[in-house]
Parts: C-alpha cells; structure tokens; sequence
C-alpha cells in the first residue's frame, strides 16, 4: 500500500506513497489487508471462543463427573463391603481395602477415613501393597500419622494426616495413591491408640474417590484428535518453510508447535491402556513445563521486539535476549524440582494450614515459582501496554505490522480466556475441578497455537500497513 520509507524516517512508515502505484495493484493489496484484519481482529477472537463452549458441552453431556465417591460407614468392630472392584474389611482396629482398578478406576484413588468422637490420641499406620499375576507383591507405601504429621515410607503415594481434633470433632486420614499398572491394590490402615495398637475402631466413615472410566475414555479422544492434528500442522508448517526464507517468529513457531505435541500428551493413552506409568506420567509433566516456559519466551521476545520501532539505538539482541533466559530458566527449573520432589501441587492449598508446607525447600520453591510467573505477567503486561499505546492514543498503526497487531489481539484474548479459568476454579472449584478444566485450556491452547501458526505461516503477506513496500511495480 506505501512505498518504502525515506532515509531518515527509520522504522516510521510514511502514511502516503511517494508515487501513486497502479490500481490493479492498490485493488490486490487493499483486499490481501482487509482480509488479513477481519481474520484477525475479529474471527480471531471467535476461533478461541467456539471451541471451548463446545468443549464445555462435551465435559458436561459426554465426559461426566471427573471424580466419583463412595461413601462406608462401619458402627461397630466388625464391618464389611464389597463391591465389582472394590471389597473392605474390618475387624479389631484393622481396616483393609483390596481394590481391582481395571474398568472401573483410572489415574489415581484417594482413600479417606474419618473417626467421630473419639477419647485420647488417634493416629494411623497405612500401607499399599500392589500385586499383578505371577509377580510377588510389591510394597509401595507405608506411612503413619503418629506425632502429628505424615512420614513417607515410599514415593509413589502422598498422605496427608491430622493428629488431633478438628471444628467436626473428627480424626482423619487422607491417602492419595496413582495407579502404577498393578492389577489389585490392597490397602492396609491400622489404628493406634498412642504407641499401641487400637483393639477397636471407633465409628468411621470411609471414602474411596477415583477417576471414572468414562471421563478417561473422553479425554483420551479428545487428546488423541488433537495429537493428530498438531502432527499434521507442524508436517504442514515444516513443508511450507522448506521453500521459503526462514524469519525468526517462524522458527519460534516451529519450536512451539513441536512442545505442542508435549501438551496434548500421546503418552496420555498409553498409560490409561498400561493401567497407570510414573515416568511416562514425569515425562508428561515435564513437557508441559517446557511448553509453558517456550510460550513464556516467546511472549517476552517477540513483545520486546515491537518496541524497537520506537527505539533509535535499540540495545544489543544479548542484553535483552539473557534477563528474559533467566527468568523463564528460573520458572521451568523451579517448577521441575516441585514436581520430582513433592508431586503435583494439590488442587486447592492452603498455605497456613497445608502439611507439605512445613517443608521449608518446599515453601521457598512455591515462594520462587509464584515471584517467577508474576515477574513474567507484570513484564508482558508493560511490553502489552506500550504496544497498545501506540495503537490507540498515538494513532501510528503504521509502526506495526498486521503480523505484529494479530499477535497481540490473540494473545490478550487467550490470556483473557486462560486467567478467567484459574479464577472461576479458585472460587467456585470443588475437588476435581482441575481435572474438568484440562479439556478447556488443551482446547484453548490448540485454538491458539493454530491462530498464531496461520498468522505466522511461512510465505505469507503479514506486513499489513507497509505491504507496498514490496515494489511498486509487482505485477497484479
């Protein structure tokens, strides 16, 4: 549409041709811009929106409940239940559970006992025992309560115990337990009174909370479709950059859809056909981490670089390029040394009261990845704002490119979109409620990653404002 700039004039764009170029050629690139802004500017924020409402319709009428519970209640010394896949057994002061997770549990169970009105100290000694055919049984957890806080005997289950009384009167237990592949879990709680064993348990209520097939199943098709089409966008994206010029947005493009396939987690399915895998499910989280810190990056970098239309010296590339490495090094290595050394961060924590927080290293880690994504917010938003600025109360558009305005409308409306998720969670989530986001932030994260790979398509015209600058003389 404009000719190229004058000596002088630096990255300031003229908001006139030097020469009126012929009509068929205005005729062209008036269409390739006004198509280019209506995608953008406003199908753009449509395409993130449409997919998670039909996500949502799909997480409420399909999917489920992301958790089911079922509630015991034993009144006396001797109690027993069975049921398909579960059965449990009291007798004295020994409760024992014997599960069989096959086509019926998924990921995890929680077991949880509560004891009413009971005289005197009460704590727990709790094992797991894993068994599969023709392999002896395998000891993955023993833990106690004693003393008023959890010991850990094995890694692969958390508890989470109160010695004492609560505002209910009660004394309680809390185990979680991933499935590992075994084919029948036993679940062993013993009751002692002080350093003995309890002859007796007290009327308890016991809880088995676990991940239904069904809601499995869903999420294992939604995960596998958007593997598949990650794969074929990133073998489409690598084919169109093989006969072109490679720019710098589009190799972080290509970086991103790679981590992309992380996110959508094809190891997903082969751990619900295996029965469960803790390194497969490490694997996972570890590229999910990765992922995060790449569009973290990204964000940083290619925000900072609008600015330097504004800049007459912009400083070298390595003074900007290291502050922002080390703040997302600091955010993917905080957050990988919480996850191997104390698991996922339980959904709803409360750090006053929370037990793996008396953990000094792990306060100061939850300490350094909350100041880490903060930095990375508060520094994308000043980069945003002076954008934005520019924009609308300078009125000098033509600094931009229409590439460079598409990234910042869609990246405002996902992160929109992503923080409203975390919000609605933290005040009207219940128990779970994570685990029925995870559909609606893949869907949002895939709507968007596909947005900003067709904005930064290799080939493409993304010049916007000074597409003239191609020549005056391109043939219509």
């Amino acid at each position: 549409f404009f000719s190229a700039p004058p000596p002088g004039w630096g990255a300031r764009r003229p908001p006139w041709p030097r020469r009126p170029p012929r009509p068929s050629a205005v005729a062209g690139h008036c269409w390739r811009r006004e198509d280019s802004m209506l995608n953008y500017t406003y199908v753009g924020p449509t395409l993130l929106v449409v997919p998670l409402f039909l996500i949502s319709l799909v997480n409420l009428f399909i999917a489920g409940p992301p958790l089911k519970t079922v509630v015991l209640n034993s009144n006396g010394p001797t109690y027993g239940a069975r049921l398909p896949f579960m059965q449990l057994h009291v007798q004295g002061g020994t409760a024992r559970f014997s599960l069989s997770p096959k086509d019926e549990m998924t990921h995890f169970f929680v077991i949880t006992c509560y004891a009413q009105s009971v005289d005197g100290a009460l704590s727990y000694d709790a094992q797991v025992v894993g068994k599969r055919p023709g392999a002896a049984p395998a000891s993955l957890v023993h833990e106690s309560t004693a003393g008023g806080r959890a010991t850990h005997g094995g890694e692969q289950g958390r508890l989470s115990g109160k010695q004492g009384s609560d505002k209910a009167g009660a004394h309680a237990l809390q185990m979680l337990q991933p499935l590992l592949g075994y084919s029948e879990y036993d679940v062993t709680i013993v009751a002692k009174d002080g350093a003995r064993a309890a002859t007796s348990l007290p009327p308890m209520e016991f809880r088995l909370t676990y991940v239904p097939t069904r809601f499995t199943n869903t999420q294992v098709l939604i995960r596998a479709f958007f593997t598949c089409t990650s794969l074929c966008m990133l073998a489409l994206y690598l084919a169109a950059m093989a006969g072109a010029r490679a720019e710098p947005g589009q190799l972080w493009m290509l970086a991103l859809l790679v981590l992309l396939l992380g996110v959508n987690d094809p190891l997903y399915i082969a751990r619900v056909v295996m029965g469960g895998n803790a390194p497969m499910y490490a694997a996972s989280v570890l590229a999910q981490i990765l992922f995060s810190g790449g569009l973290f990056l990204f964000w940083l970098v290619y925000a900072d670089s609008m600015a330097e239309a504004e800049a007459a010296t912009p400083p070298p590339g390595c003074l900007r390029l290291f502050p922002k490495l080390a703040l997302v090094g600091t955010y993917v290595g905080v957050s990988a040394a919480m996850f191997l050394l104390h698991g996922r961060v339980p959904d709803r924590i409360n750090v006053t009261d929370a037990e793996g927080l008396g953990d000094s290293v792990q306060r100061y880690l939850v300490y350094a990845l909350s100041a880490s994504v903060v930095a990375v917010g508060v520094w994308l938003s000043v980069l945003i704002a002076r954008v934005i600025r520019n924009l609308g109360w300078k009125k000098v558009e033509y600094i931009y490119t229409e590439r460079e305005k598409s990234f910042v409308g869609i990246t405002m409306v996902f992160v929109i979109l992503w923080l409203s998720g975390h919000v609605y969670r933290a005040v009207h989530g219940r128990r779970g409620s994570w685990m029925q986001l995870q559909m609606p932030f893949l869907t949002l994260t895939n709507s968007y990653l596909g947005m900003l790979a067709h904005a930064f398509w290799p080939g493409a015209r993304g010049d916007g404002a000074g597409a003239g600058q191609e020549g005056d003389d391109d043939e219509p």
